[in-house]
């Protein structure tokens, strides 16, 4: 995970979730991406550039090798995720499901897009079954708040 790209891309990864705690659009997101993380690794700006004509395509395109790739390397994970939140930045659930519906490393996919999405659209945008009904979930709202709150005194 030394490789430019992998480290470009957990920024990228961090930097989106930071926009989306501010409710940045998605379009502005990516402004964003390139402005601050471009230029760094030409493979990450590579699909950033995609990125916009991709948005017309199906997701079994957009989410392919013909498209933005099947996210088995960071800059593709990341720019697939983006593409799942930017089709439905509103829907928590749809993001997700796009993401985790692939034939490439969805699981990646769909954890940066749920981050993503989530950051954008708060605890109660994430459907109701899935917050109660996750295993451990006491605890993983107890964390949540914790991790807010540790947040909160340190900003």
């Amino acid at each position: 995970h030394g490789h430019p790209a992998g480290i470009e891309g957990a920024a990228a990864a961090a930097l989106l979730v930071a926009l989306a705690i501010d409710k940045t659009p998605p379009e502005e997101m990516l402004a964003a991406l390139q402005d601050r993380v471009g230029g760094r690794a030409a493979d990450l700006d590579a699909r950033l550039e995609q990125l916009p004509e991709m948005l017309l395509a199906a997701p079994s395109v957009a989410l392919s090798a013909d498209g933005l790739g099947e996210a088995w390397v960071a800059e593709e994970a990341v720019v697939c995720a983006l593409y799942c939140f930017w089709r439905s930045p509103e829907d928590f659930g749809e993001t997700v499901i796009t993401a985790a519906n692939t034939d490439g490393d969805s699981d990646s996919i769909a954890a940066i897009a749920g981050s993503i999405s989530g950051a954008y659209n708060g605890v109660d945008g994430i459907p109701a079954r899935w917050r109660e009904d996750v295993e451990n979930a006491a605890e993983l709202r107890e964390l949540a708040l914790a991790l807010a709150s540790a947040a909160t005194a340190s900003g």
